[in-house]
């Protein structure tokens, strides 16, 4: 990542149970041929410096959109433990 003070750091939340989407991996569901996941790095890399995912389990199935993947600061901590990580992976 560039480090410069003014870099900023993307990070898309992909954790969750998929629980409303009947246990399949919302990130991964697609929308008009595209799966949201691809959607949300369309629109979010091109105003950030770095781009990461953050995602719990296995992180393989991210492997093809060339992004670090990492998992939550806390365990079972909600989205707020996603940014935790990425803050963390920042640092």
């Amino acid at each position: 990542m560039n480090r410069s003070e003014d870099a900023v750091l993307g990070v898309i939340l992909a954790g969750g149970g998929g629980r409303r989407f009947g246990g399949r991996d919302k990130a991964l569901v697609a929308l008009a041929g595209q799966s949201l996941i691809e959607r949300g790095i369309d629109r979010l890399a091109p105003q950030v410096a770095a781009l990461l995912v953050n995602a719990n389990g296995d992180a393989g199935r991210f492997a093809s959109l060339g992004l670090p993947v990492i998992g939550d600061g806390i365990e079972d901590g909600g989205p707020l433990a996603g940014v935790l990580g990425a803050m963390e992976w920042a640092a």
